[in-house]
Order: structure tokens, then sequence, then C-alpha cells
């Protein structure tokens, strides 16, 4: 299944992918990646964060598999944003 993922620096040696903090339900905190289904709701989230003076991410096409790979690797966990999502930042 193909995504979209917000990252920064693209193409870059210092390039991140944006995630948030969550506190899971016993208190604990980690990060989450965000997969979007669709890219007009990634592309609408990454002006979200440019208006709140975050770094202007780049919207890229991944592998959702891909991705949760990457979190299982660093101790994230993630979520799938579903198309027409309201989701706003946090």
């Amino acid at each position: 299944m193909r995504v979209f993922v917000l990252i920064f620096n693209a193409g870059t040696d210092n390039e991140g992918i944006h995630s948030v903090r969550i506190t899971n339900g016993q208190g604990l905190e980690g990060n989450q990646i965000l997969m979007f289904e669709s890219e007009d709701d990634a592309t609408r989230y990454a002006l979200m964060l440019e208006a709140q003076d975050f770094a202007v991410p780049t919207v890229e096409m991944m592998d959702a598999a891909d991705v949760q790979e990457f979190c299982e690797s660093a101790g994230y966990d993630w979520e799938i944003i579903s198309e027409n999502s309201e989701l706003a930042i946090p």
C-alpha cells in the first residue's frame, strides 16, 4: 500500500521524517509517524505545519510496509491517516 509521509530536508544528509509525540495508555511517551492515504491531506498537513513556523516538509510517497519496518527498528509507533481526515496539529 502506498502512503504519503512528510520529510524534512529531503535529499540531504540531515533528512528526517516528521513524527509527533504521543502518550500511550500507560502514560509512556514516544514518537509516532503519520502515514497519509491521500497526498492532498499530507500536503494540507504540511501547510498547517508551515503556518505554525515549522520548517517546510516535502510530501513523499512511500510503501507503508517500509515505513512500518523503519518504525519497528526505531521504536516508533505509526498511524495511517484516512483520506479526508480532519487531522489537526497537536
